[in-house]
């Protein structure tokens, strides 16, 4: 077996596989969509035959042999009884399949958001993975229909090739060469055009993608003034024009080759078959006279259909790899391995006594400067921690590092002495509150917002009530004509609530002061409020985390003051560490960037209070 057969014999072990795969999925989702489908495919190839070949055949043979009236018309109506009965169940079993579709989507798409909240972080951090991801879920569930319709297709087609060219053999074998001259034409060729097809979809879909978000950028509010402010738009419109001009160069390279393989195709089919069936019957027909005329009709009638037949056969299998190679982005995704798992066999955590990190570096994948490095820091239950430092000293990375995103790539970090890959993951996270610098709103009501889940109860509501009065939002949210039960933005609500910057991360900052967690984590948790704001934001929060752990990321040194130890970053690594007051005393760095933030303030003096 040479190098490219052994190849050849794998892609085919890998499409059975894939398809079989996909056929799992219907059938784990409602086995009877596939059970129905096998039945109604052979009834209906069964329908095919009798009515579309059979019944010419027996009627102008009768007509021409001269047989009984009575025979003809009892076999006539038979067959007329069959076909109606075939369209009553037909219209069942479209309500059927119009029933179930929206189950197997269900399953599918569950399957598809369940793996989704538990890949690793860091998936969706890279574009590789993500566009994987979009090529799965995009298509999904017509995707399995499709496969499993490929598969009745073979099932109809082996069905119709075998009765109809054993009526062809009764007649005339010779008529069979018409039948399979276009199979040869799928074998040799087939493959190639499917590959062809194949990679102009695929690349079709990566501009699309770039073509859609520059699309998004002319209508959605994110960017609506931006691009009425500045001359973004035009940027916009260049990488338009780029996303346009690389789909015509797709279609140049690849629209001419799929040209001419269609019109091969139709060649053969139309041409050498169809044609030479025509000449060949009527010669044996009007010159030879060694054929009846039922038959005649039939062969030709039926030579066409059986050849496209044994060439959808091909044309089916190839498109059966073709789906195998989108099943491949699926599978990567179902069956992709998570790094940081849920163990259920491990311990949950039942307290919260302190957290350290030791010797800990980590790097992100493909990046030779470590985002940390050797970094030690403890935190103790109660303590009011704070990170600072200049964008992209770390200190985000640190917090995914804290509720283990990611895992250090040396060094470890211990809860309660222990390494945390030992505690129950759902355990150890529950213990973290935590509001994100890239923090987001829901479209859902105020309360899910804020309490982040469903099933609400007007105990529930006292609670969002307390917490939106906390982080200074309420008095917004209660001028609502459904109060925290208003949907947040117009996405599937003309009436949802609108929210500016400040006032959607005052209702986000809402979600610390609701929750119970006993270690809570703000990321630049006010970045988008002014400094009087802040001051008074921070005060609430700490009011109401009393006893609780906070750790907290700001760039903004006003908040420091309030901290029992300060870490500095700077390139990943901490430079300075201590109280506000050691910090200031050190004359450093830290002191450095307190002195040139004061001076913004309107009364440095009440900032240092």
């Amino acid at each position: 077996m040479t190098k490219n057969e052994k190849k050849k014999k794998i892609d085919w072990i890998r499409t059975i596989r894939n398809n079989g795969y996909m056929i799992r999925l219907i059938m784990d989702a409602c086995p009877g969509v596939f059970v129905l489908g096998i039945i109604s495919t052979i009834l209906g190839v069964a329908h095919s035959f009798l009515l579309n070949t059979y019944l010419y055949k027996y009627a102008l043979n009768a007509l021409q042999e001269g047989k009984e009236l009575k025979t003809v018309l009892i076999t006539l109506a038979c067959l007329l009884s069959y076909s109606i009965l075939y369209e009553i169940f037909c219209c069942a079993a479209d309500c059927y399949f119009g029933l179930k579709y929206p189950v197997v989507e269900s399953y599918i798409q569950n399957l598809l958001q369940k793996k989704a909240s538990t890949v690793d972080l860091a998936c969706f951090e890279s574009s590789a993975f993500y566009d994987t991801y979009v090529k799965a879920i995009g298509s999904a569930t017509d995707r399995a229909y499709a496969v499993m319709n490929n598969i009745l297709s073979v099932i109809w087609i082996v069905i119709n090739v075998i009765a109809v060219g054993t009526l062809i053999i009764t007649i005339d074998p010779i008529f069979l060469l018409f039948v399979f001259l276009p199979l040869f034409c799928t074998v040799f060729i087939g493959k190639k055009r499917n590959r062809i097809r194949y990679d102009y979809n695929m690349r079709n879909k990566e501009v699309g993608r770039q073509k859609d978000y520059v699309r998004r950028t002319f209508y959605l509010r994110d960017f609506s003034k931006e691009m009425r402010l500045t001359e973004m738009w035009k940027v916009m419109f260049k990488r338009m024009h780029g996303s346009v001009s690389e789909m015509k160069e797709i279609v140049n390279k690849y629209g001419y080759k799929m040209m001419f393989f269609r019109y091969l195709f139709d060649f053969v089919f139309d041409v050498a078959v169809y044609t030479g069936t025509i000449i060949l019957a009527t010669f044996k027909t009007l010159v030879l006279k060694n054929m009846l005329l039922g038959d005649c009709f039939v062969v030709i009638n039926s030579i066409s259909n059986v050849a496209g037949n044994v060439n959808d056969i091909g044309n089916v299998f190839f498109k059966l790899d073709e789906n195998s190679l989108y099943v491949d982005n699926l599978r990567d995704f179902l069956e992709y391995e998570v790094h940081i798992a849920e163990d259920k066999n491990a311990p949950a955590v039942s307290s919260f006594e302190k957290l350290e990190l030791k010797n800990m570096t980590f790097g992100y994948e493909g990046q030779e400067t470590p985002a940390l490095a050797n970094v030690n820091l403890t935190v103790n239950v109660g303590e009011k921690i704070a990170i600072v430092g200049h964008n992209g000293a770390g200190k985000t990375t640190l917090i995914k590092l804290l509720q283990r995103f990611y895992d250090p790539s040396e060094g470890e970090i211990l809860l309660n002495g222990e390494n945390i890959k030992n505690y129950l993951l759902s355990s150890y996270r529950n213990l973290f509150g935590t509001v994100f610098q890239d923090y987001h709103l829901f479209a859902t009501t105020v309360a899910e917002n804020v309490l982040l889940r469903g099933d609400i109860t007007d105990e529930d509501r006292a609670v969002v009530k307390d917490a939106l009065e906390r982080s200074g939002i309420y008095d917004k949210i209660e001028s609502l004509s459904n109060g925290v039960d208003s949907n947040v933005t117009r996405e599937f609500d003309n009436e949802g609530a609108m929210f500016s910057g400040g006032e959607a991360q005052k209702i986000s900052i809402a979600r610390i002061f609701a929750g119970k967690q006993e270690i809570v984590i703000m990321d630049e948790p006010t970045s988008a409020l002014d400094p009087i704001a802040e001051q008074e934001m921070y005060r609430n929060m700490f009011e109401a985390c009393e006893g609780k752990t906070v750790i907290f990321i700001s760039h903004r040194l006003s908040s420091a003051t309030m901290a029992d130890r300060v870490y500095m970053f700077e390139n990943g690594e901490i430079i300075e560490q201590g109280t506000h007051s050691e910090l200031l005393a050190m004359n450093a760095k830290y002191a450095d960037m307190w002195h040139k933030q004061a001076d913004t303030y309107a009364d440095a003096a009440e900032v240092t209070a």
